[in-house]
Order: C-alpha cells, then structure tokens, then sequence
C-alpha cells in the first residue's frame, strides 16, 4: 500500500525522447506523457502497445490522461501511449505485424532485462549503514540505490561492443524509463479476447481493484515481460537480504492488463477500462476524486491452469464459444469445415472444451491448421 501525501492537481506534459538506435537515419521517438511534482511522491508507469496491435491501451491512456487531469493526484505519472514505433511500421498485408519483429521473428514482449547476478552484485556492495539503515525500518535509501543500479546496467547493456537487437534495445529503452516506478502497468489485447490481468502470485488480491473478471496468477519467475523484469528483481533482492536476516517490505507492484481484442479500439470501453486502473490507483491512495467502479465478481486462475487447446484439425473454424463465456467440459466450443472433405460425413468436425472453464480468448482468423492455438481457457 502506498500512502498519500497532501498534493495538489497536477497538470501533463508531452516529452518526446529522441534516441539514436545507430543508424543516423532512423531515430527512435518515444512520446511520453508525465505528470510531476516538487514532492518525494510514489510514481506510476503506464505503456501501451508494445505488440503493435495491440492498440486499445492507447485509447485507454488517453480516457486516464482526460480523467487525471480533474483528479487529486499523490503520486507522479509517465504514460507511454505507444510505446513500439518500430512495431506500429510493420505491416503484413492490411494487418499491423504485431506481436513479432517482421524481421527477426522476436517477440516484442520477451526481451526485457534482468539477470539474478545484478542482484547478487548489488547485495554484495552494500555497506554497513545500508545495511544498518534498512535493520531500522528505513528502505528508501537502499530502494533509491537499487533502482540507480539497474538504470546503470540497462546503460552498459545498451552500449556493449556488440550491441543488441531491436527488440533489447525498445525494451531495455523502456525498462530505463520505467525503473523508477513504484507501479508498473503494461496495456496489452489479445487476439480475439475478453479482459484479464496478469497478476504476481503475491498481488493477486491486490489486483481485485481493476475490477476486471479474471486475474491469471503468475509465478515471481521471469520469462522475458516487462511485468516479470519489473518485480522479480526486488523479490530475488528480498530473497538475499532475508539470508543474511534482513527484511526488506518494498516490492514492484507490476501488472499485464489484456485489454480486449487486437486491430481495434473502442472510445467508449476505454473509458470503463480506465476506469477500472483508476479504481486500482485510488484504492492504493495514488488518486483523490474518482467516484469509483460497480463490482464485478473476479476469478483467479493459477497460469498453471490456463490451458491452449490446440487444432487436432485444420480448415475454416466457426467459433460458437466468445471470449469471456463460460464452457462446460465436452460442450462443443467450434466446428472445424474442411473443403476437402465436402461430399463426406467428415467435412465438418465439432471442437469440444476438454474440461470446464472460462473461455479468455481464441485465434483471430478463421483459417486454421492442425497445431493451431484454437482457445485459450481458464480451467475452473
């Protein structure tokens, strides 16, 4: 919980950061939208479209950015509202490239930075008043410290003799920006795709405020997103110091929320959708003023129950079953038409849920192949 100090509205400013990704020809701009305040306040992070199509969380930084401005605020903000140009310029056909550098193949989303030996480094150079400071219940200093030293190994990591690829370079780019936050929230969609949260085992009670339906609670494991690279250094960090007697309270509290589908955005449910991030907000103290959300009754689901139901069939797919419906276990969720097999009783082939479950979200096309990801269900 992050508690409030007496602060005034604040107004936003746009800041473009120009950096040169070696090539004198090809700038990387970044727009970031900020609030700031001459008092020691949480800060709060928010990016948008990092899988390029994802586009429905710039529709919602924007509905936040309308909102904040008439709110009391205690905390300071930076809002990326697209946070992946190179991303917004790839195009397959009529469609954004989106989750996938069309060049490399690598997803945009699975190269942040964080290596468990920075932690170890760190822990290694502290010194006794450090160490004395956070015994008397003072972090600050040690939270401060921490931070300024992931910024420094972004930067080497950044200018290493033999560089990095584009999707280190936006991610790491961004981490620099983001590592100052105290809340870090990455605004993604799915496919075809009904809201969720992505939610760290250790917030998922906390995350009940986004008034989204279903939470996915995640292991503090890091496989490469900016939520995992946001808060799995200061668990491991906590782990260290609890070695050597130490307890350490301050965590990252970082969030992926799946806002809806891809290739699509929507004014109007972007401001419900931002209204639930200002719920989040006030109910940690970082906002005054917002009349609050109706509840909804929330789900959660351990990722170990999140299941992919792939194609045993390929083909045309009639999806019976939406994003966000509740299925039982051998209900029929899809019909599969194979135009090869038209003139016989196999030319259409029924597609049942394996077990029951909330459907999250399935494939955008209807054209499918045997291994295609049909659904994506959280397993009751």
């Amino acid at each position: 919980m992050f508690y409030k100090q007496r602060s005034d509205k604040q107004s936003f400013d746009k800041k473009t950061a120009n950096k040169d990704n070696a090539n004198k020809d090809a700038l990387y701009d970044l727009s970031q939208v900020k609030s700031t305040s001459k008092k020691q306040l949480p800060k709060v992070y928010i990016q948008s479209a990092v899988h390029a199509a994802e586009m429905q969380g710039s529709a919602v930084i924007f509905k936040l950015i309308e909102q904040l401005k008439n709110l009391t605020l205690h905390a300071e903000f930076t809002l990326v509202p697209n946070c992946n140009p190179f991303g917004r310029t790839q195009r397959a056909g009529e469609y954004l490239q989106g989750r996938y550098d069309a060049t490399t193949g690598n997803n945009w989303n699975r190269f942040y930075h964080y290596e468990p030996s920075d932690v170890v480094e760190f822990v290694e150079t502290l010194t006794e008043q450090q160490i004395s400071l956070i015994e008397n219940g003072s972090e600050s200093e040690l939270v401060l410290a921490f931070k300024s030293f992931l910024k420094y190994k972004f930067g080497l990591k950044l200018d290493q003799d033999w560089g990095v690829n584009t999707a280190q370079f936006l991610n790491t780019t961004l981490q620099e920006i983001a590592v100052d936050a105290d809340i870090v929230l990455d605004l993604h969609t799915g496919p075809a795709s009904t809201h969720h949260i992505y939610s760290p085992e250790f917030l998922t009670q906390s995350a009940h405020a986004f008034n989204f339906e279903n939470i996915i609670s995640i292991p503090t494991t890091f496989a490469g997103a900016l939520d995992e690279a946001s808060f799995t250094p200061w668990v491991y960090l906590a782990e260290l110091l609890k070695q050597k007697g130490i307890t350490l309270n301050y965590k990252v509290n970082a969030f992926t929320i799946e806002l809806g589908s891809q290739e699509n955005i929507c004014l109007t449910q972007a401001q419900s959708d931002s209204g639930g991030i200002l719920n989040y907000l006030q109910a940690n103290n970082l906002i005054d003023g917002f009349v609050g959300v109706t509840p909804v009754e929330v789900t959660t689901t351990l990722l170990k129950n999140y299941k992919t139901l792939f194609s045993k069939h390929a083909g045309m797919v009639e999806y019976l079953a939406k994003p966000g419906d509740k299925v039982n276990k051998g209900q029929v969720i899809a019909r599969v038409l194979n135009s090869l097999e038209f003139d016989t009783k196999h030319a259409v082939v029924d597609v049942t849920a394996p077990e029951s479950g909330t459907i999250i979200l399935h494939y955008p096309s209807a054209a499918v192949q045997v291994g295609t990801q049909l659904f994506k269900i959280a397993v009751s």
